[in-house]
Order: C-alpha cells, then structure tokens, then sequence
C-alpha cells in the first residue's frame, strides 16, 4: 500500500495529530500532497466528520477551490433544500414566510420587527397593520375616484335613493334646498346626480342616511387600500434586499399527492459557491460543519448570525399616498355592492 494511502486511512480514522507534524500542523499541505499522489477521492468526509469534524470545512474548501465541479456533491449530499436545474440553484422552501428567518429580529417599526413584517407580508393570511385609516369618507374616498368611478357612484346613488321623493327633514345641504319645492322635498335624478355625488355636504347628509351601509363598505375600502399600498411597498423592499442571496422573486412548483395539490414555492440562489464558501471560511477549524445543519437556509442562517449579517428592511411609517388612490380606485367597483 502507497504510504500516501496509508496515510489517508489514517486521517478517514481521526489520527491526523499522529502524522501532521510531517505536514508542519499544515492540513492544506497534507491535502496537496494527496491530490498529486491522486488519493483525494479516497477521503472519505464521514469518516473525517465523525472522528474530528473540525477538520472537514478545510477539507470541504480545499475540494471546491480545486474542482468548481465539487459543489454539486455538497448541494447533493448536505443540502437537502436546494434544487439544481440547468440554469442555476433553487432554493425550495415550505412555505414563502420562511424567508423571513434570513431578516433581523431586533429591529422595529411600527412595533413589529423586520422578521414579523416580512412574515406577516409573505403569509398566507391578509396581514393588517392599519386600521382607521378613514377619517372622512368623502374627503379620502370619494375625493380619490376617478371619472369612471364617479359615475359609478352616482348610478349606485340613484339605485339606492334615486327616483324618489326625499326630504330636507332628512337630509340638509344647500344643494338639497336649491332642489327642493316649497314643502321642502325633492328628487335625485338622473340630471341631477352627478351634480349630488360632487358636493361633499350633500353627500355627507345621505351618508348618515340611507346610504350607511355604503359608507361603512368605503370605510373598509380605504383600509384595504392603506393596508394593500403598505404590504406593496414592503414587498418591494423585501425582495430588494433578499437579491443580496436571490436572484428575481419565487416561482411555484405544483405536485400532486392523491387528490391534493401541493404548490412550493421555490427561489433561485445568487452565487450559492461564494455562500457555500463564506460558511466554511469563517467556521474552517471549528465543529461547525454542513453535517450539522444540512440545508442551505439553515447553513445561511448560521452564517448570518455569526457575522450579525441579517438582511434588513426600512419601510416608511406610511405607504404612498398615489399607491393608496390606486387601490381605491381598483377596489371601487366591487366594494358598491357588498
């Protein structure tokens, strides 16, 4: 047996201390001198891994510098939750929240921290931080409609009180009265109610009237709509400052398991060598190795931490007024008839 070999079966079996003087302590020399007898491939990392882990991120570093090819064995045998396609690596993950463990969570805004707001925007579930936000439905809502809105305001206003005879006992504004006969009563019609929907007062009285329940419908309207701009402006932010990893946003991968559909979102690594790298670089020579963690967010994450280097957002208070008039008009139509 070639006393390199020899030497192999010793390091596989932990007895690298017994040896590394020949090397000068050096573990880079001592793997150098492997490849050129061409015993590398006799390495055997589980062996290393559990008779002195410690040794296997120089081991790991090493193999990858000398074959970029090798990273495909580490993303096969140690990363369970990473996919290779023909045009990169792809994070599979269980749902999109779990990006949210790649943020920091001792930064705050608006009470939450970065981690609870990208949580709460990637759920699932429809996440609210704002509530009133309406303080004047006329002034926030109605004033906000386009054109096209506005007319379908007014055909709703004609549904709900048009036609009919209406009284100043009722509903009071200077517009009414200049509508109305002698005995205090008038009539919104077809003429007349574009004239109605523009006045704010008049439509301020009808709101405490007959059109309540609309009112109530555009009040929950405009908090959808705050709600809807600030979960936007976020969402940009998060896959802004997730492409420092991640190249573009998810995509999803459907399966089916019997009669259900499962749907997993996946995303595509930036540079997985240079974070496969970063990891044993800055853990070379400790017992923190792929073995322990065995995917790659979880090898991220450790990394992160030990670097403090969480991904971090920053919001504004208060999501864009223009965001806010467009999902107002977008929601319009539908909220008439609820």
């Amino acid at each position: 047996m070639s006393k390199i070999l020899d030497l192999v079966n010793k390091f596989n079996n932990g007895e690298w201390e017994e040896f590394s003087n020949i090397f000068g302590d050096d573990i880079g020399r001592f793997l150098f001198t492997v490849k050129r007898s061409g015993f590398l491939d006799y390495l055997d990392l589980d062996s290393v891994s559990y008779n002195d882990n410690s040794l296997v991120n120089e081991i790991m570093l090493y193999r990858l510098n000398e074959d970029p090819s090798y990273i495909n064995t580490i993303v096969q045998n140690y990363l369970s939750d990473v996919e290779i396609r023909e045009n990169g690596y792809y994070l599979r993950l269980r749902d999109l929240t779990e990006l949210s463990e790649f943020f920091q969570d001792n930064r705050y805004s608006r009470n939450h921290n970065d981690r609870e707001v990208v949580e709460g925007v990637l759920g699932e579930d429809w996440w609210e931080p704002y509530s009133d936000t309406v303080h004047d439905v006329y002034k926030d809502i109605v004033e906000e409609l386009n054109e096209r809105n506005m007319k379908l305001l007014a055909e709703r206003v004609l549904e709900l009180v048009g036609n009919q005879e209406l009284s100043l006992d009722d509903y009071e504004s200077e517009l009414f009265r200049d509508m109305s006969d002698d005995d205090g009563r008038f009539i919104i019609t077809e003429s007349n109610v574009m004239s109605v929907v523009e006045d704010e007062d008049s439509m301020n009285s009808l709101f405490k009237g007959d059109l309540s329940d609309l009112k109530s419908q555009l009040y929950w309207l405009g908090d959808e709509a705050y709600n809807q701009a600030y979960n936007d402006e976020v969402y940009s932010e998060i896959f802004d400052e997730l492409s420092t990893y991640f190249e573009g946003k998810h995509d999803w991968v459907t399966t089916k398991r019997g009669e259900k559909t499962v749907y997993t979102p996946y995303i595509k690594i930036r540079d997985i060598k240079t974070d496969i790298e970063n990891f044993l670089n800055s853990f070379a020579g400790y017992s923190d190795t792929l073995y322990d963690y065995g995917d790659y967010s979880s090898m991220l994450r450790h990394y992160m931490s030990d670097n403090d280097d969480f991904l971090r957002i920053s919001v504004p208070d208060y999501p864009e007024h223009r965001r806010i008039t467009e999902n107002i008009n977008d929601g319009f139509p539908d909220r008439l008839y609820y």
